[in-house]
């Protein structure tokens, strides 16, 4: 008789045990990420899931070099990290935050969460304090390529505009030339005037011979 009331006793705690094995199973979270254009709204998804979950605290960091957070938070402001925290209002054991960013800058963006409370609905045990993580990849929007594409295309057609070293010597060879044509034209022909000089003086040579014989 002693045996079966130990039997039964053991089987009444195992069976008592069991709701409190559902509640410390943990709450679990889960995060979306995506790609998006500069200048574009993206939406990421923070779900948290549980056996009777009835509160979170967690804390969402990003860049807010690249990311500008909207809404979706319990908090306000810019500053690289948003709070989500909330109570359940049924027994669904389901808790999402859907947090709102708009595009800044290209790049890849990183997302973390980290959990810093959970409880059950009864707000008297934990569910632990889970983690996730997840990107965004942000591409150029088609303004800022068509703008890179512009400037880029100026830069081309400015250089092409520049002479090259040949093409600069042959722009100068005839100007070279016509200097040369012009020195020569300047050139005094000094034996002809040599020439001249010794007539003039032969004549006046004579001239005087006839003038000291009258």
């Amino acid at each position: 008789m002693k045996r079966i009331r130990n039997i039964l006793t053991a089987v009444i705690l195992l069976v008592m045990m069991f709701p409190a094995a559902a509640f410390a199973a943990g709450a679990n979270v889960s995060m979306t990420g995506g790609t998006v254009k500069v200048g574009e709204i993206i939406t990421v998804t923070v779900t948290y899931r549980g056996n009777a979950l009835g509160y979170v605290n967690g804390m969402l960091s990003y860049d807010n070099s690249k990311l500008q957070y909207l809404s979706g938070g319990s908090s306000q402001g810019d500053a690289g990290l948003v709070e989500l925290k909330s109570y359940a209002d049924n027994a669904g054991g389901k808790l999402s935050f859907r947090v709102k960013f708009k595009a800044v800058s290209s790049g890849a963006v990183a997302l973390n969460l980290e959990t810093l409370e959970t409880q059950n609905l009864d707000g008297d045990q934990s569910l632990g304090t889970p983690s996730a993580g997840s990107s965004v990849q942000i591409a150029a929007s088609q303004e800022t390529e068509e703008t890179e594409t512009t400037a880029t295309s100026e830069e081309e057609t400015t250089e092409s505009a520049r002479p090259t070293q040949q093409e600069a010597s042959s722009q100068q060879g005839p100007a070279s030339g016509n200097t040369d044509a012009e020195e020569k034209e300047v050139h005094v022909n000094y034996p002809v005037l040599g020439g001249i000089a010794v007539v003039l003086l032969a004549l006046i040579a004579v001239i005087l011979m006839r003038l000291k014989k009258k």
